[in-house]
């Protein structure tokens, strides 16, 4: 699923190429994805791009905002001319795939905003932009990374009173917003902490120490543009590069040349090296 570093890399994009267009149009082709009026959304136009965690807020100019998640598969790439988008599926060929594209977005100028999920778990919320924060309010997600709220003793307050896993702990959404699987994994590395030790066990030194490491691989996962590796790409359909300086995640060795480990926490992979965290 695409984490914080990778939405926020959508929206810079989105907000560089969609800003002043006027939508025309929308061909929806998988009704489920798409929740609220068309009417509400053909002839606005774009004035701004948000995010909040891992969901994305199109801002219009008559009222109504477009909220996106993409889930585990979502995609949106925009294209200037009538071209299919691509979908870049892991190990997918070279040739372009039309079949996961479930929204179409037509601007006057004739550019197109394609929205393509495989799995058919995004979707696409019309909403008063008046009622966003009832759905993306601060009682909905926690601070993220690099917030001001985003504090030791935020973390120390609510891991005191939990003794699930600290990386389950980490991807709760409503304590701490866009972190999944990935930055979870490699926060944890880089803060020396093992990913199955119950979250109130942390001293205070250790929440220090995985914050700042927390906020280190949020930051690489933006520089770098998101990690792909899986069906992630940004706005213009390329991959993100995270993958290359992934320190954990999906890898056999650690940077130090350390043998790693995994188990499953929640269902999901889990990446640890058993010298470097205790």
């Amino acid at each position: 699923m695409p984490e914080l570093p990778e939405v926020e890399t959508i929206r810079k994009g989105a907000k560089d190429k969609l800003i002043g267009k006027k939508i025309s149009d929308i061909e929806i082709r998988e009704p489920k994805i798409f929740i609220g009026e068309k009417k509400n959304v053909i002839g606005a136009k774009i004035i701004d791009v948000r995010r909040v965690a891992k969901i994305l807020e199109i801002v219009l100019d008559n009222g109504n905002s477009i909220i996106i998640h993409l889930k585990l598969t979502g995609q949106l790439i925009y294209r200037k001319t009538e071209n299919p988008a691509s979908l870049k599926l892991r190990r997918a060929s070279s040739e372009q795939k039309t079949d996961y594209t479930r929204i179409i977005y037509t601007f006057s100028d004739g550019s197109r905003l394609y929205f393509n999920d495989s799995r058919k778990f995004g979707w696409n919320r019309v909403v008063k932009t008046s009622e966003v924060e009832k759905i993306l309010g601060p009682d909905k997600f926690g601070p993220e990374p690099g917030q001001k709220e985003f504090t030791i003793d935020y973390l120390k307050k609510f891991f005191a009173k939990t003794g699930k896993p600290i990386k389950l702990v980490l991807m709760d959404q409503s304590k701490i917003g866009g972190i999944g699987n990935i930055y979870a994994n490699d926060g944890l590395y880089w803060a020396g902490i093992m990913p199955a030790r119950p979250a109130k066990s942390l001293s205070t030194v250790e929440i220090s120490k995985l914050k700042s490491a927390i906020e280190k691989v949020i930051n690489l996962g933006i520089k770098y543009g998101g990690s792909s590796e899986n069906t992630y790409v940004n706005i213009e359909g390329k991959q993100g590069r995270y993958m290359d300086y992934a320190a954990v995640y999906q890898q056999k060795l650690d940077p130090k040349g350390h043998q790693l480990k995994k188990i499953q926490l929640g269902g999901r992979g889990t990446f640890y090296c058993g010298k470097c965290q205790k």
